[in-house]
């Protein structure tokens, strides 16, 4: 996370919050409290003509959002936050920092072995070779195999259905000039764009390049979802298929970051109500694919309860590392309970872990937050690079993983649609997961728990079709922020709404701390335990950690000083 950053915050609203204090009461409130404000924003996105009555209640909560004249490196933002919480009162429920989550991805597109093709053919597509410290030592295209994701035999099973699966595609939007994107992202009047100042209702990537930017992202997971088919010549021949495991998906292409590597809170949620949205005005959004992530939200989690409700099976990436940073767990959203996270299982079927230096590798455990992960095949698989037709066979990360697992619950959508389409929304999330959980590999060689590593096992999309859809599955608790026991001395003689919120906005920042503290997370077993199983010792420092921590608010530091 970046702190030192204009202050914004996200105002999460009471339910009399949007009647009783309109942009400009918020502007005053803010202002007097002694917070400059540059903007109050309510977004409006554009939705389309509703295909049925709505129940409102249904529907997600429209945050408000303020642009600060602060910056964070003259008042930390969560102590803005917390001074605007205060400001408001019970006129909002939540406030919290707008922040730029950092998402580890591959930057080394200008490697020698992503830019000497091995075998380059004028004839047709370009491609360029493998990353060399992974398995395969091949230009080829396998994980769609059966002895892989089985996902081309799963595809072809259902090839003949007439049903439309809508997939909803939350990256850096996509290329339209690739060869590998699909139509149907291209003409679709449901994408939207989340990125301040493009055009919201075009999710084009606009391949801006610079420090911290790596265009093209969404364009290479866009392809492995739902990728055109392609002729291209690899070391077994070739190949003249589709290289996307859901070709025959609706794709409604969603941009929330110039960049990959950063990225907002705001624009993941605002981009996922817009979905929840878009399932109760009569366009079902069945799956969403996000190869992207950060630190913990409760926008995010209000945003992932809807979701879920409005019957929308989330897949998202368990996030990447370097030499440990910024955490080798499981990353948000992925450890939510109610979204499926995507791991990483090697051509070699071991985990995606790496002894050298400065290797990406991806993220997994605790083995506690691992219930709801499942693994999928990753590095050297194929992603479309560039702004030419250009296939890389070195694509990377947790982001190669997550549309694999997407397509999966795609191709099962719409093999078993009459049967999920007459159950209740959340109850379609559940037998989906069901049904790729139940049939998951358990063949991975790791090392030491094998739950830890692959989560319900590796991805077998075809054997995923043999299962009935099951409505005897129970609903998931609603997903929230974690909670420190730490905290709990301080509220426990404060009942009321207004104790509540602000004992959700410490438990919050603590955990936006954890997420990137290795040294913070040793103090409570690595996150191995749960919290309640942690020793009085070690909460005590764990707390003095915090208060010396430089990142940590104020008020959050004055109030654990508070605590016996």
């Amino acid at each position: 996370m970046k702190n030192y950053q204009p202050v914004e915050l996200i105002i999460s609203p009471a339910n009399t919050f949007a009647k009783n204090k309109p942009s400009g009461s918020i502007k005053k409130l803010l202002k007097d409290s002694g917070i400059p404000v540059e903007e109050v924003i309510e977004p409006k996105t554009k939705m389309p003509v509703s295909k049925k009555p709505m129940a409102k209640s249904a529907l997600p909560k429209q945050n408000t959002y303020v642009k600060t004249k602060l910056n964070g490196a003259e008042m930390n933002p969560w102590d803005v936050a917390h001074t605007a919480a205060k400001a408001l009162g019970s006129q909002a429920a939540f406030v919290e920092p707008d922040l730029l989550n950092e998402y580890a991805a591959d930057q080394n597109i200008d490697v020698p072995y992503k830019k000497s093709p091995k075998n380059n053919n004028k004839k047709s597509n370009t491609v360029s070779g493998f990353d060399p410290d992974w398995q395969p030592h091949k230009n080829i295209i396998w994980h769609l195999e059966d002895g892989f994701s089985q996902l081309a035999s799963a595809r072809k099973e259902v090839e003949d259905i007439d049903y439309t699966v809508r997939i909803a595609h939350i990256d850096t939007g996509y290329n339209p000039t690739h060869a590998i994107i699909p139509e149907s992202a291209k003409i679709n009047k449901l994408q939207r764009n989340f990125v301040e100042d493009e055009d919201p209702a075009d999710a084009h990537d606009r391949n801006t390049k610079g420090t911290l930017r790596m265009p093209g992202h969404g364009t290479g997971t866009l392809g492995i979802l739902a990728g055109n088919k392609m002729r291209i010549n690899t070391d077994n021949g070739i190949f003249n298929d589709y290289i996307g495991a859901a070709p025959f998906a609706e794709i409604v292409s969603c941009r929330i970051a110039s960049s990959v590597v950063l990225i907002k809170t705001s624009a993941f949620a605002e981009a996922l109500n817009y979905l929840t949205s878009l399932c109760q005005r009569g366009y079902p959004i069945h799956v969403v694919s996000m190869s992207m992530g950060g630190a913990p939200s409760k926008a995010w989690a209000d945003a992932v309860n809807a979701a879920y409700e409005a019957g929308i099976t989330i897949v998202t990436a368990a996030g990447n590392h370097f030499n440990g940073l910024p955490t080798k767990h499981i990353i948000y959203p992925a450890r939510f309970k109610r979204v499926i996270a995507a791991c990483g299982v090697t051509y070699d079927l071991k985990p995606y872990a790496h002894s050298k230096l400065g290797e990406m590798q991806g993220c997994c455990g605790p083995e506690r937050h691992m219930e709801k992960a499942i693994a999928a095949f990753t590095p050297n698989t194929p992603w479309a690079t560039g702004n030419s037709n250009r296939i890389s066979f070195a694509g990377a990360g947790t982001s190669s993983a997550t549309p694999q697992v997407a397509a999966a619950a795609a191709i099962y959508y719409r093999k078993y649609h009459k049967e999920l389409d007459s159950l209740q929304p959340w109850q379609r999330v559940e037998a989906i997961r069901y049904a790729l959980y139940k049939t998951a590999g358990k063949n991975g060689q790791a090392p030491g728990s094998f739950k830890a590593h692959f989560g319900n096992g590796i991805i077998k999309a075809k054997s995923a079709l043999n299962i009935p859809v099951n409505d005897q599955l129970p609903k998931t608790a609603p997903d929230k922020v974690p909670l420190f026991p730490i905290l709990a001395t301080i509220f426990k003689n404060k009942p009321g709404a207004s104790a509540q919120s602000r004992l959700d906005m410490y438990n919050t920042e603590l955990a936006q701390l954890l997420y990137d503290s290795p040294e913070l997370q040793k103090f409570i077993d690595n996150e191995e335990k749960p919290f309640e199983k942690i020793s009085k010792k070690k909460w005590k420092m764990f707390k003095d950690y915090v208060i010396e921590h430089p990142d940590a608010s104020i008020s959050l530091k004055q109030y654990l000083m508070a605590t016996p």
